[in-house]
């Protein structure tokens, strides 16, 4: 194999496993709170469940847990026994509102490579 080509592909593939490593700010009940991206397992799993999804419904409940597995911060069992939640998910609810969650969850689909982002689906539809 050329030398410069294995060079380049090993450095892909080390940018990749760094990339699972890649955390960000996201506002959640109007606090910035870190968000890590998705396991690739995880991020097949949501992008199935949002292909399958059928109305507004369905793609809140997608997003739901997608934002709370997403968030570490989310998932301490200190703040589930301070918002009274029994199940985890409901964290979420109680801390967002049903735009917040559609706006959220789209933003962490985009992050984690699972939508496309706005420029370049219009790029996408001006070479259609």
């Amino acid at each position: 194999m050329d030398e410069r080509l294995l060079e380049a592909l090993a450095a892909r593939a080390e940018q990749r496993a760094q990339a699972h490593s890649e955390r960000k700010p996201f506002v959640i009940g109007g606090q910035k709170i870190a968000c890590r991206k998705l396991t690739p397992a995880q991020q097949l799993e949501y992008f199935s469940a949002f292909v399958e999804a059928s109305g507004p419904a369905a793609l809140v409940d997608i997003c739901v847990p997608l934002i709370y597995d997403s968030c570490p911060d989310l998932q301490d069992p200190a703040l589930h026994k301070a918002l009274g939640v029994t199940d985890p998910y409901d964290t979420v609810r109680r801390l967002m509102d049903l735009r917040e969650i559609d706006r959220l969850g789209g933003q962490l689909m985009r992050w984690n490579g699972l939508l496309a982002d706005d420029a370049a689906a219009e790029d996408t539809a001006k070479n259609s």
